[in-house]
């Protein structure tokens, strides 16, 4: 949509929700009007019928094809100006205003290649960070994203500082919102020999008992990935549990055993 979207108000709306109050700068300006230039030029409306059809009508699109997209990502992404962690933030919260969905994707990507910024310099800017990616996580939620924040932003967050990721993490794990608790459950997916097994086991554990598909199969996924570690401790984790898991769960869980 038209830039003229990304009004003071917007913008403001935005930042309350990451807990902070700044106009947007220019910078973060000109980054969102190249996006959207870009994207218009690609936006293909036959095919964002479908591609909104496929994501259960929950967002509108520009129609532009995975790669298409993603090579007008990355060049918009080695274009961008030196941006300070606020603008990081203000770039994210704008980008998820945005009710195109291509903007959710970039905004996401952009995120996992910023991890540095985003970790700030001090224990206060990356909770104001987790502030920012916790607002992506619990609106316009769905797996497409989720499963990008999870393990790439907030798996990369806690490595950095388990300290203040720890205890924000344990709250998660019992959230009342799933996407909370998918996050908690997959954030380390990609951990591999580094996982913390036990906290693994004990969040699949506290979120067994759920009826929700994507809890279920986020308790399997996670469990096959340590699964490749560690496939015995994986396998007795579900035979002691396997009253407790779903079906579901321990299918995904055993499916390479």
């Amino acid at each position: 949509m038209p830039v003229k979207r990304l009004n003071k108000k917007t913008a403001s709306g935005a930042n309350k929700r990451s807990g902070r109050i700044t106009p947007m700068t220019s910078k973060v300006s000109t980054v969102l009007n190249l996006i959207e230039k870009a994207y218009k030029v690609s936006a293909n409306p036959n095919k964002a019928v479908g591609m909104k059809k496929y994501m259960r009508d929950q967002f509108e699109y520009y129609g532009i094809n995975s790669p298409e997209r993603k090579k007008i990502d990355k060049e918009v992404r080695n274009n961008l100006p030196n941006l300070s962690l606020d603008e990081y933030h203000q770039l994210l919260n704008q980008l998820w205003e945005l009710p195109q969905r291509e903007y959710q994707y970039f905004a996401a990507e952009l995120a996992t290649k910023s991890i540095a910024a985003l970790k700030g310099k001090s224990d206060d800017e990356l909770r104001e960070s987790i502030k920012v990616i916790k607002n992506m996580i619990t609106n316009k939620s769905w797996w497409d994203c989720v499963d990008i924040l999870a393990p790439r932003v907030i798996g990369e967050l806690n490595k950095s500082n388990s300290k203040i990721m720890g205890p924000i993490l344990d709250k998660w794990i019992t959230d009342k919102n799933i996407w909370l608790k998918r996050t908690a459950i997959l954030h380390q997916l990609y951990y591999k020999e580094k996982t913390d097994q036990d906290k693994l086991f004990k969040f699949c554990l506290l979120c067994a008992a759920e009826k929700d598909f994507f809890i279920r199969k986020a308790i399997g996924w996670a469990l096959r990935n340590q699964f490749r570690v560690n496939p015995t401790a994986v396998k007795e984790f579900v035979k002691q549990n396997e009253d407790s898991l779903s079906n579901l769960s321990k299918k995904e869980a055993l499916k390479h055993a």
